[in-house]
């Protein structure tokens, strides 16, 4: 007799936004393929899916959900916290589960399944938001956070006279923020 058979196991959500390197999307989803885990992935609008191999999305153990509706996702922009809220939506619809992951499709766990699922075991109902700080990291922070950034949508398109026109507003955006208070 199986004294765990009674036991539910806690089922974890990974949500993962992909906009690139796919190699590295390939291997993180090997690392989640745990039967205690879902995997919602949103991929950038801007990727073409046929260049994607059909073998990314086989996984033997996760269930994996691929969102049909894609978003055009820019740094900087509102467009991540949408991408993100969709995921969150997909995953909330399908669930309950115990613990939501979000992730990039280019971030890896340097633990197994196995660590990471004990670890939640053992601290259930709480929640955990890292944040980085320190010297090492502060002018990274101090970068993204205490700055406006302009037009993070417009950043990367077309024409060239067009883009150096908005990379010059944000640059003289900058000189001039610079000198005011926060």
């Amino acid at each position: 007799m199986n004294l765990f058979n009674d036991v539910k196991l806690m089922r974890h959500a990974f949500l993962i936004l992909a906009h690139n390197e796919f190699q590295i999307l390939r291997i993180l989803l090997s690392m989640l393929d745990d039967e205690r885990n879902d995997i919602y992935l949103h991929i950038d609008k801007k990727v073409v899916l046929g260049s994607l191999e059909q073998d990314l999305f086989r996984l033997a153990k996760a269930r994996l959900f691929v969102l049909e509706q894609r978003l055009d996702v820019r740094w900087g922009d509102i467009s991540v916290v949408k991408a993100e809220l969709l995921l969150l939506e997909t995953a909330s619809m399908k669930g309950p589960y115990d613990y939501y992951h979000l992730l990039s499709g280019v971030d890896l766990p340097i633990k197994s399944q196995d660590y990471i699922h004990h670890f939640f075991e053992k601290n259930k109902g709480y929640e955990f938001v890292p944040y980085s700080c320190g010297e090492a990291n502060l002018k990274d922070l101090e970068r993204k956070v205490f700055k406006y950034h302009l037009f993070c949508r417009y950043y990367k398109i077309p024409p060239r006279i067009l883009k150096k026109q908005v990379q010059s507003l944000r640059i003289n955006f900058f000189k001039v923020a610079g000198f005011l208070p926060l």
